[in-house]
């Protein structure tokens, strides 16, 4: 070959190598810890990559790492920068990029060429935060529908499955086939003018509506209060709470996919639980971007001490609308949820909830439960007592003189799915704690509803028929929803006095009590 020639091959090999190290190194940059010397001494430490020939101490991040780049892919030691990444911060969403970028690299050859690929993650790396989202869970919806689910979480993860080659390379369900799907549908989000000129030759055509359009996309945000401390006889205002939020999506009726979590870093006491909560919500601001135009629910996971909080009532955002206004929001017991050897009863309810019933008047479906007489002061004085008027339904309502006559109430009913408390649920009263408690813990109800202000049940039914009548106890949320949105004029009025306590066990996490910064007990990932 001739000389010439041989140095213009040698050049071009050159470029490329110079424009793949571009690429790690882009990835790289945005590992927030990475910017720090420490950080990237420790990462050579655990690499065993040594440098020659530059001063980490007087370089730049982007110098440091473009050295650190070129060392590992000339000495094979790109694999082991994979390694101590994932060693030092696995989650990260860069180290994730990192790893896909090598693989791309140096294993064998996918459903695309590569150089298509490391360009792909390129461009994806200078778009906004974020961005991809919602075509990876469309995808991912469209997989599990199929009947072909793909374990992935992120853009990131759900690439690499699509780019590895080891299955067959024609048919339905071809690499090629499927990843190209993908970018159809990744496309159609708001994007660069780079990533739409690579897109744009590997894209199908769309052609009538989209198959995920009519899967409905739900948006849940899950706010846990957990009680600090030994338990307390003082007033839950003068005990600690600590707080966190986790972030999910689900598809249709497909588990749940965890998104995120966010905690306050300290603890608090009740009498501020409202201050504080509002503060979380104005800061943590992605979950509410997310779900514009999408059905967003709000559940309150809390101790029984704090099962009638008002927490539809919380400000959602700077400007202090009301939850109750802008979302469904429901309370959860956060004791049934911790605790995984009490669930089977529960599950077995919840599968009961609307099991072989036509659409109708699901409020029928409530079986009423509360004391023998309202009016029983704490003493046991019963002298300004009446019985209180059971609303129809098809179960006999229960009347307790005794916390354990729930038990055989609900054995008689076993396809009982939601109760109906005839007086406000109050941790203070032993009657109604305790038989609450039954009710949740051993016997699994998933579904409470009551009114705070100590009136009688009937108008609660009258006021939900009046607004968005349930046709399947399922609708419940929704319909207790439009009527605090009815009501937001007069916040004494009944439609802002309705606490609907909606415990969905398909929605539950295996890793919820993994220790975690900022609480005691809390965790994440999906069961």
């Amino acid at each position: 070959m001739p000389a010439a020639r041989t140095e213009a091959v040698a050049e071009t090999e050159r470029d490329e190598d110079r424009e793949t190290d571009r690429v790690l190194v882009e990835v790289l940059v945005g590992i927030p810890w990475l910017q720090q010397l420490a950080g990237r001494q420790e990462l050579l430490r655990q690499t065993g990559v040594r440098l020659v020939g530059i001063t980490a101490e007087s370089s730049t991040p982007v110098t440091h790492l473009s050295a650190i780049v070129s060392v590992a892919r000339r000495g094979d030691k790109l694999e082991s920068l994979v390694l101590a990444l994932q060693a030092m911060d696995a989650d990260d969403i860069g180290t994730l990029w990192f790893a896909l970028a090598v693989r791309v690299l140096t294993g064998p050859s996918g459903s695309v060429a590569p150089e298509f690929m490391l360009s792909l993650i390129r461009e994806l790396q200078s778009e906004s935060t974020g961005f991809g989202r919602e075509a990876t869970h469309r995808y991912l919806a469209e997989r599990r529908k199929d009947g072909r689910p793909v374990d992935a979480g992120n853009l990131p993860q759900l690439l690499d499955k699509l780019y590895d080659a080891r299955v067959p390379t024609t048919g339905s369900g071809a690499p090629t086939g499927q990843l190209r799907r993908f970018l159809t549908l990744l496309a159609q989000e708001p994007m660069g003018p780079g990533l739409t000129g690579l897109l744009a030759p590997v894209c199908d055509r769309v052609d009538g509506p989209d198959p995920a359009d009519d899967t409905e996309r739900q948006v849940i945000i899950q706010i846990r209060v957990e009680e600090e401390g030994a338990p307390s006889d003082l007033p839950y205002t003068r005990r600690h709470y600590s707080l966190r939020g986790y972030y999910y999506e689900r598809v249709g009726d497909q588990r749940p996919v965890f998104l995120g979590t966010e905690a306050l870093p300290e603890q608090f006491t009740g009498d501020e639980l409202e201050r504080r909560g509002r503060g979380f919500l104005t800061a943590w601001q992605e979950p509410a971007d997310a779900a514009r135009g999408l059905t967003k629910r709000v559940e309150f996971l809390l101790p029984h001490s704090l099962l009638a909080h008002p927490a539809e009532a919380w400000p959602g955002g700077p400007a202090g609308v009301p939850l109750s206004l802008t979302c469904q929001v429901v309370v959860r017991s956060l004791t049934r949820y911790k605790d995984s050897m009490i669930h089977d009863a529960w599950l077995r309810r919840w599968k009961a909830l609307d099991r072989g019933c036509t659409p109708g008047d699901a409020l029928d479906r409530i079986g009423w439960m509360g004391p023998e007489v309202r009016g029983e002061d704490a003493h046991g004085d019963n002298s300004g007592a009446k019985p209180w008027s059971c609303p129809d339904s098809r179960y006999p309502s229960l009347r307790l003189t005794d916390p354990a006559d729930v038990a055989d109430w609900l054995r008689a009913h076993a396809d009982l799915s939601c109760l109906g408390l005839a007086v406000p649920y109050d941790h203070d009263d032993g009657l109604m704690r305790d038989a609450v408690r039954a009710a949740l813990l051993e016997d699994g109800i998933p579904v409470m509803v009551w009114r705070r202000d100590d009136g009688e049940p009937g108008p609660l039914l009258d006021v939900l028929r009046g607004c968005q009548p349930p046709r399947l106890l399922a609708e419940l949320p929704h319909s207790v929803h439009e009527a605090r949105k009815l009501g937001r004029k007069d916040p004494d009025a009944l439609h802002n006095q309705i606490t609907l306590l909606w415990d969905d066990p398909t929605c539950v996490f295996s890793g919820q009590d993994q220790p975690m910064a900022g609480t005691r007990e809390a965790g994440e990932g999906a069961a």
